[in-house]
């Protein structure tokens, strides 16, 4: 059997302190998935803890608390918590550690809700099934980029043409996301009404 190594002795600390920080189950997740960013810290702090690569790897598990869907809490309190296992180690870095933590994790669940919230502008979920092949199209992507718009409503045209869709209402939206519906409604020969501004 081999011994673990002081560095991994400390991983291992930090982790189980982090699992007694857990309110919820993904915790538990998101703690396990991350024990090579954790190495990279502990290694970081135990070598001075002053480098930009140590607030790299800590935004790095900021990252991962928030794609495994872990708590704030503990995205909050992991950086205490490595700071229990790590005495003797520069505290210097521990507040920058923290922020670069809580940063990305909230950065990460902004960028999550924001892709949640275009989803819901993709076809299907942005129209309305009508009797006769036919389909009203709420036309409001949150965007005036040209080729985002252009690339959406190629992706709307495309779906209700695979699904027989002889007819669409482009409703609602602004008028540079209808106008883009509709002319690619055009290019797949689905009928539209809409307004032509």
């Amino acid at each position: 059997m081999t011994l673990p190594t002081e560095s991994e002795a400390c991983v291992d600390a930090w982790c189980a302190l982090d699992v007694r920080t857990a309110v919820l189950a993904a915790d538990r997740e998101a703690i396990a998935t991350s024990r090579s960013v954790r190495s990279l810290i502990v290694d970081f702090a135990r070598a001075g803890g002053n480098d930009e690569e140590i607030y790299d790897a800590c935004a790095s598990l900021g990252r991962v608390i928030a794609e495994h869907r872990g708590s704030g809490t503990l995205a909050s309190a992991t950086i205490e918590n490595a700071a229990a296992v790590l005495p003797g180690c520069d505290p210097s870095w521990l507040a920058s550690g923290r922020a670069a933590v809580v940063e990305a994790y909230t950065a990460a669940l902004l960028e999550e809700a924001r892709q949640d919230a275009l989803r819901s502008w993709e076809f299907p979920a942005c129209v309305v099934w009508l009797p006769d092949s036919c389909i009203a199209i709420a036309a409001g992507l949150p965007s005036a980029e040209a080729e985002e718009l252009s690339a959406w409503a190629a992706r709307i045209a495309r779906g209700a043409a695979l699904r027989g869709v002889r007819r669409a209402f482009v409703a609602a939206g602004p008028a540079h996301a209808r106008r883009a519906v509709e002319e690619a409604l055009d290019v797949v020969g689905v009928a539209y009404e809409g307004s032509r501004t």
